[in-house]
């Protein structure tokens, strides 16, 4: 009897000496690990957790990898994510696709929507499991329809390119609009593109040019290459090689493979002054981080 109110008063005052951020931290932590070792699986993610952030102990993801195991071997899916992706990446243990593949499969069997897109991504491309390109469009299709932007934005894709599906131009724009309509920037900009050309929907250079603006406002360095072929162009706005060089050279500085080509060959019909003033223009926005720079 003495032996549990010792324990009753020794939870009772690490818990309530950490609230108040006081020197109790690795008693603390010491109670939360034999709690967690009993098999208490809350204890066992918010471990994970901690060591994951460095929350209140020391950052160590060896530790965290190793508690997320714990409550992910009792079944619980958000710890089952965790473990996949730190296996996916090689974060606090090897690297192992084929490991991270079991793991996402296991959490994808409650329906979870990270975790079918997850698997419907190493389907498609075989990461850790073979290229199955019907069991991906699957996978992300469950995910899609309890609406999971990127898994709608994969959806669409699929049956634009007849991956895994039968071509369905009709429902890969349904699916591209309701990602779209979510805010997934690759679905905006591949959706403005269409509305450019007309492509699928009909030609509408007003809205092609609110989803590439909207995508481009969030740093997609596509959408900023776009931009460019925009105001190349002159595709619903005045032609402009200021600003055409200026978003090519910020797709260029964000990532965008080919972009650099375009800015160069933008560069042939422009004066030194102009050049400099769309390179000003450029260093503003990557200031910004590519973001929010349509307004500078």
């Amino acid at each position: 009897m003495l032996t549990l109110v010792f324990l009753t008063w020794h939870a009772a005052y690490v818990v309530a000496d950490d609230k108040q951020g006081g020197l109790s931290t690795i008693s603390h932590v010491g109670f939360l690990e034999e709690k967690a070792k009993s098999g208490d699986i809350k204890t066992q993610l918010r471990l994970g957790t901690m060591y994951r952030d460095g929350q209140g102990v020391p950052r160590n993801s060896q530790k965290s990898f190793y508690w997320f195991l714990q409550a992910a071997n009792k079944g619980n899916v958000p710890a089952q994510l965790r473990v996949a992706k730190m296996l996916e990446r090689g974060v606090g243990t090897n690297e192992n696709k084929a490991a991270a593949f079991i793991w996402f499969s296991k959490a994808a069997k409650s329906g979870n929507n990270d975790a079918l897109t997850n698997v419907g991504k190493m389907h498609q491309f075989g990461i850790g499991t073979q290229i199955d390109l019907q069991k991906a469009f699957r996978s992300y299709l469950r995910a899609a329809e309890q609406n999971q932007s990127e898994a709608q934005f994969h959806v669409a894709q699929m049956l634009y390119k007849g991956l895994g599906i039968n071509k369905d131009m009709g429902n890969a724009i349904i699916w591209f609009e309701k990602s779209a309509n979510q805010g997934n920037v690759d679905a905006k900009n591949l959706l403005g593109t269409f509305y450019l050309k007309g492509i699928g929907v009909p030609k509408s250079t007003d809205r092609g040019l609110e989803l590439i603006i909207s995508a481009a406002t969030e740093g997609h360095p596509a959408a900023f290459h776009n931009l460019g072929l925009v105001y190349q162009l002159g595709l619903g706005v005045p032609r402009n090689d200021i600003y055409a060089y200026l978003w090519f050279a910020v797709a260029t500085k964000s990532g965008h493979q080919s972009a650099k080509r375009f800015r160069e060959g933008a560069a042939l019909s422009m004066t030194p002054d102009a050049i400099n003033t769309a390179r000003a223009l450029a260093s503003a926005c990557e200031r910004k981080n590519f973001k929010m720079c349509i307004s500078f």
